[in-house]
């Protein structure tokens, strides 16, 4: 014999039943069907509405929540279960024009039925604060409308289904045209009744309960619902934690309302109070840390089949990688870029330098600063020998799997500390390991964390290998960029000391001629002023000064030439004044002239010939030194020519001189020319952009023994 309900706890019995059953078809649906399928997210967005408005119909005789905010849920559960159908429908038959039209006729219905519902509930919460009465005229005849297009719709899935996709798809259908055809009686009688039966009310929550498990059946049935596909990690934990303070709120609503019905003078205050400080304690819960981190450990654990989203996880590690924007230094962002996906709240990384493991960077584990170890330790051995991820937490417990271990006193002291992750680069080269502080919530090191930690490992070794490489390459190329100096510091100086020289050699014998005195104290006078003139350019360089200026070649030109008069072979110009003018620096100018002057006469011997030739032409000026020596093979000039330290004068020359004429040229905006055959001489044109010229004679071509720098 039946238990005596009365009407109320009927009503509560049947609503109570239906929102726990479709509470839990939506998790079904979420976290135990792996689908492609185009109508499961529409399904458990139906399911989650049910769930809702069933819950809400079973607390309206305490909250009052007023027809009209019944009727605009009502509304939305009706129109996404019509949705939900529509995309059920077979793809080869969804674009024909009779069910386009279908489409397009329910989707109007379900949006009209939403705004007709809505209206009135925002009219009365805007003018006094509360929901009206519902089931307006409007509504009824929607519905009816709705459950009307849903049966059709259902009808024609059906139908167009071959005989082995019914099989699959007919609980389906059973259960949502049980749906459908139950508002469709229920409102029809009402619109003839001008009321809806208190049994039609009570006994609807059953009926809807009928369809879950038909439509669970479905899902598990339909081969296209259980392909590959997974629901992003992320997008799950938000949802789980929205649906968790939902409920939260709503179990707080519950007992504050409880609270104000049967707590007597004070209840009011005492459910306002208990309210706030709900609120207040689940902010804190949210905020923290610790308990987000258990969150996802429980989700990973009980509902997900692989704990972590590799794919999310690895573009994470990439992203993080990537920013240089954060304030933080490579080491310190590959601590973190590890650390968060373990939910780690600090670490530290040792990086082999001098033959040493230093900590490079940390992350809240201040305390790792001072410990470092020898290149060739047992502990460092073991972990290039095993790459194995190393808890330290089950190491004290039991050092057993992790026999020939020897943890350094240093870092057994480091209390935070679990886990060790051995970086590698190029496969087997130990560069490092990365120390994690324990997690926010406590887990056990299983596969799944020791095949993402080994993955990042490798990818942060990489990393940071490249980053110690680069560092390595930019000392170098300072030290590269102080020898280059240097060599340049040597090269004048050895120029100037072959002056002095010569000077020394032919003393003792012209020590009592008057004439030779004179000429040795102009040549000093002149090597003085050429050591201040480098000094003043490398002070000038150092400062940044702009030193360019309008200068006239031919007075360059000369007085380099006078500079050279007493060296053999004698250096001739060729060519008359040609009055141009450049604008640079006119002391470079002369240096870079003198190399190459210098270099056709180290090419020559005593009784060759060095030639020099200023034309214009095209725009720019063109300084021609000319020799008849022993000349540059293509080859030569090709790919060693203005390579610096790159000599034919073996120990009397650094190579550099044809280096820094090529450097000036291109500084000025210009460029260099070479033409030169093996004995039989080479022209060297330094062409340079012209300010003002007189002549306007035809350029001079390379051959094709020559080359352009």
């Amino acid at each position: 014999m039946f238990p005596t309900l009365n009407a109320t706890e009927l009503w509560l019995l049947s609503n109570g039943l239906a929102a726990g059953g479709f509470a839990a078809l939506a998790l079904v649906l979420q976290f135990g069907i792996r689908a492609d399928h185009r109508a499961l997210p529409w399904l458990i967005g139906a399911s989650l509405v049910s769930a809702f408005w069933f819950g809400l119909l079973v607390i309206a005789p305490i909250l009052h929540p007023g027809g009209a905010t019944l009727d605009l849920v009502e509304s939305i559960r009706t129109g996404l279960w019509i949705i939900a159908a529509l995309h059920l429908l077979p793809r080869e038959i969804a674009h024909r024009p009779t069910i386009r039209t279908c489409r397009t006729l329910a989707l109007g219905v379900a949006a009209l039925l939403v705004l007709v519902a809505a209206v009135p509930f925002l009219r009365g919460m805007l003018a006094t604060g509360t929901a009206p009465p519902g089931h307006g005229i409007g509504f009824v005849l929607l519905m009816i409308a709705a459950s009307l297009i849903g049966l059709v719709i259902i009808e024609a899935t059906y139908r167009a289904s071959d005989v082995d996709a019914r099989w699959a798809i007919k609980f389906a259908c059973i259960a949502l045209a049980a749906l459908f055809a139950y508002d469709f009686v229920m409102y029809s009688g009402a619109l003839i009744a001008h009321r809806i039966p208190v049994a039609s009310w009570n006994a609807r929550g059953f009926a809807n309960l009928l369809a879950v498990p038909l439509i669970a059946l479905a899902a598990l049935r339909n081969d296209r619902w259980t392909s590959r596909v997974s629901v992003s990690q992320k997008a799950l934990f938000s949802a789980t934690v929205l649906i968790a303070a939902g409920l939260y709120l709503t179990g707080t609503a519950i007992v504050g309302m409880i609270i104000r019905r049967f707590g007597g003078s004070w209840a009011e205050a005492v459910a306002l109070l208990f309210v706030v400080a709900a609120v207040m304690a689940l902010v804190v819960l949210v905020s923290s840390g610790q308990v987000r981190g258990t969150a996802r450990v429980l989700l990973r654990k009980h509902l997900l089949a692989y704990r972590y989203d590799y794919r999310e996880q690895w573009l994470a590690l990439t992203r993080r990688l990537g920013r240089s924007d954060d304030g933080m230094g490579p080491h310190e962002r590959a601590i973190r870029a590890v650390a968060e996906a373990l939910d780690c709240p600090g670490g530290a990384v040792w990086i082999l330098r001098d033959e040493r493991y230093v900590c490079a960077a940390d992350w809240n584990l201040g305390e790792a600063h001072e410990a470092s170890l020898p290149a060739d330790s047992a502990f460092t051995a073991y972990l290039a020998r095993t790459a194995w991820v190393v808890d330290i937490t089950a190491w004290r417990r039991d050092a057993g799997p992790y026999e020939g271990l020897v943890m350094p006193p240093a870092l057994e002291a480091l209390r935070r500390a679990r886990l060790i992750l051995p970086l590698f680069a190029g496969g087997t080269s130990l560069i490092g390991f990365l120390v994690l502080a324990s997690p926010r919530a406590a887990f056990e090191l299983g596969w799944e964390e020791l095949d993402l930690l080994k993955a990042f490992g490798q990818q942060v070794g990489v990393y940071l290998d490249h980053e110690e490489s680069s560092r390595a390459l930019a000392q170098a190329r300072q030290f590269e960029a102080f020898n280059r100096l240097t060599a340049f510091l040597m090269h004048d100086l050895k120029n100037i000391a072959g002056q002095q020289s010569l000077i020394v050699q032919n003393a003792r014998k012209h020590r009592e001629n008057p004439a030779f005195i004179d000429d040795m104290i102009e040549t000093v006078e002149y090597s003085v002023a050429r050591m201040q003139r480098v000094l003043e350019q490398l002070g000038r360089v150092s400062q940044g000064q702009d030193v360019a200026r309008r200068v006239e070649v031919d007075a360059v030109v000369d007085t380099v030439l006078d500079g050279l008069a007493s060296s053999r072979p004698r250096p001739q110009r060729i060519s008359p004044p040609c009055g141009a003018q450049v604008t640079l620096d006119a002391d470079r100018l002369g240096m870079m002239l003198r190399h190459l002057l210098r270099n056709a006469q180290d090419a020559t011997t005593p009784e060759g010939r060095v030639a020099v030739e200023v034309e214009t032409g095209a725009g720019e000026v063109k300084i021609s030194v000319i020799d008849d020596g022993v000349g540059m093979t293509p080859s030569f000039i090709r790919d060693e020519l203005f390579q610096p330290f790159v000599s034919t004068k073996s120990a009397r020359g650094m190579g550099i001189g044809a280096f820094q004429v090529r450097d000036f040229a291109r500084a000025c905006g210009g460029r260099v020319t070479v033409d030169s055959r093996p004995n039989e001489g080479t022209r060297f044109t330094l062409r340079l952009p012209c300010l003002d010229a007189t002549h306007e004679d035809a350029p001079i071509e390379a051959t094709n023994s020559g080359g352009t720098a």
